[in-house]
């Protein structure tokens, strides 16, 4: 890598390029930009390759090609330009223009640090910090980390707080993790102002401050951190640690919602859904319950399943429902479990399937979910795809009773009646057992 000595108007004439596309003492004219860099690049000029490379990563005045980027960011990089190093790196662990190659990131990027080049450190530090490209090492991370947090890089100090709230290469400390995201935070990162915000709110080794939670939200919420609006919404809602206040709340959710946050579409169905603090809207129900449900929220899925499957929200399937909830099920909700069960047994569009049905009441009811209880009690009241055991049964009741389900004795009273005393004694201590072994060897 060496530098090429360059006639000092091609520096001017970059200048220039910079200034048209700024906008600075001149009208914003990114064809004047991209003409002014590319006479100063093709002498040679690294600073005016780098910057032709931003004007074709970003598509700025010029098609997006990031192949051309990567191209003009390597001509400035094997110059010893460390900010097209830098960049350069970030284009093979993305691989843009170029397939990925972590190796190749890591020489780019250890290169720019050389030069002290703080984004390079920091990437560094993510690189070693997560293992990626490179055998995993903390020291080497709280190092890189350090470095660019000397130099008030915020993104090194979150590094930093992250690995002193998590214990990664030194003593889990969470007094030095809040003092890391809070320099980090007042130089607007989000995310760490985010954690400020868990922290003050969950009082983890810190003392509670719902005041101070909910500033440093609010100072993520505006800067558009999702999860900070999610939380704040929560908070809002439920008068946690704040005066309860559904305007708020409903803003909040709806900003989170609006960016994807799957929980905050799951909390707006649900609200919706039910009229909780607004007016009942199934329709508006489905719209958000969909769109959890399409990123994975289980609960949401479940939720969708049953209001397709009851035709709420003025649209009936059995087989979307069935989907949703099987797909909710899969990821081993309880209530998912119950409910597809409950349709394994009505059959819908088919014949009832009554050992399906039986297979997802025992995964519900082994993580106490106490309908499925009760309707796995049932099945073996009845010997209904399984040997008629009115000992198992009365277990199942018993457990369910505990919960307070409301039907759970009656199931309980009509086995005790067909019992004698000894085989309700057997079943009272297999309810003791499996309640004590978590439910294990009782499926």
């Amino acid at each position: 890598m060496t530098d090429t000595v360059v006639d000092p108007q091609f520096a001017a004439l970059n200048n220039l390029g910079l200034m048209y596309a700024k906008g600075q003492g001149v009208t914003q004219n990114f064809a004047e930009a991209l003409r002014c860099y590319q006479l100063a690049a093709e002498h040679g000029l690294a600073a005016a390759q780098s910057n032709l490379a931003v004007m074709y990563s970003s598509g700025q005045g010029v098609d997006q090609n990031y192949h051309q980027a990567h191209l003009f960011y390597r001509a400035a990089a094997l110059q010893g330009l460390a900010c097209a190093q830098c960049n350069l790196a970030t284009m093979y662990v993305n691989g843009d223009g170029v397939g990925p190659d972590l190796h190749e990131a890591l020489k780019w990027y250890q290169a720019a640090a050389d030069q002290g080049d703080t984004t390079a450190h920091v990437n560094l530090g993510v690189m070693y910090a997560n293992g990626e490209g490179v055998t995993q090492d903390y020291e080497k991370a709280l190092a890189y980390y350090q470095r660019g947090a000397d130099l008030g890089d915020p993104q090194a100090q979150y590094g930093l707080g992250v690995m002193c709230a998590n214990g990664h290469g030194l003593a889990r400390d969470m007094q030095l993790a809040c003092h890391w995201y809070t320099l980090a935070a007042e130089r607007e990162h989000p995310q760490a102002q985010f954690n400020l915000g868990v922290l003050y709110s969950s009082g983890d080794e810190l003392p509670l401050d719902y005041p101070k939670a909910v500033d440093w939200y609010e100072r993520a919420a505006a800067l558009g951190e999702s999860s900070a609006q999610y939380n704040l919404g929560v908070m809002f809602g439920t008068a946690h640690g704040v005066p309860k206040n559904t305007e708020k709340s409903l803003q909040y959710y709806l900003a989170a919602a609006h960016q994807g946050n799957a929980a905050a579409q799951y909390n707006l169905g649900l609200m919706y859904a039910n009229g909780i603090d607004i007016e009942q809207d199934e329709a508006a129900a489905m719209t958000w319950y969909r769109l959890a449900a399409e990123q994975g929220d289980a609960m949401a899925q479940c939720h969708l399943g049953v209001m397709l499957a009851n035709g709420q929200g003025g649209v009936a399937s059995n087989s979307e429902a069935l989907q949703w909830m099987k797909s909710a099920a899969d990821q081993g909700e309880p209530l998912a479990l119950y409910n597809l069960g409950l349709m394994y047994q009505a059959g819908g569009n088919s014949e009832p399937d009554h050992e399906s049905a039986l297979d997802c009441f025992r995964q519900a009811a082994c993580q106490g979910q106490a309908d499925a209880q009760v309707a796995l009690g049932w099945m073996y009241a009845k010997g209904q795809a399984v040997l008629q055991d009115y000992v198992r049964a009365h277990m199942w009741f018993n457990l369910a009773a505990a919960h307070a389900h409301e039907n759970a004795c009656d199931g309980r009273d009509f086995v005790s009646a067909l019992m004698p005393p000894a085989q309700i004694a057997q079943a009272q201590e297999m309810a003791r057992s499996c309640k004590q072994n978590n439910y294990h060897g009782f499926d």
